[in-house]
């Protein structure tokens, strides 16, 4: 591999799929490592959703409009510490009633 390519998949988001539906949140990948995260987020459900990503000292990153059944989404953030984010929806009510889930992020490997 030429260290222009190693380059440019260092640079790549890392795809984080993400389903969503009454009352519930999946993400198809639970871990990456530090660095630009992509959430391609789909509502599969009946009701409107959006999708936050909160970090652990309980800061917003970033929100997607609210998504009508259906509908599709990317929300892109560069997640640069490790730890545990919060990925919800923001809708009134909804994160009480299980709209949550975890993603771990933890440090890209040296060399």
């Amino acid at each position: 591999m030429t260290l222009l390519a190693v380059m440019a998949a260092l640079l790549a988001p890392t795809p984080v799929g993400v389903g969503e539906r009454e009352w519930r949140i999946s993400l198809y990948r639970s871990e990456v490592v530090t660095g630009r995260v992509k959430f391609n987020v789909r509502n599969f459900g009946e009701d409107g959703h959006d999708l936050a990503v909160r970090n652990s000292a309980g800061r917003v990153l970033g929100t997607t409009p609210e998504l009508r059944p259906g509908r599709s989404d990317t929300l892109s953030l560069r997640l640069r510490k490790p730890g545990r984010y919060r990925v919800f929806c923001s809708l009134e009510g909804h994160e009480a009633k299980g709209m949550h889930a975890v993603l771990r992020v933890k440090r890209r490997p040296r060399g």
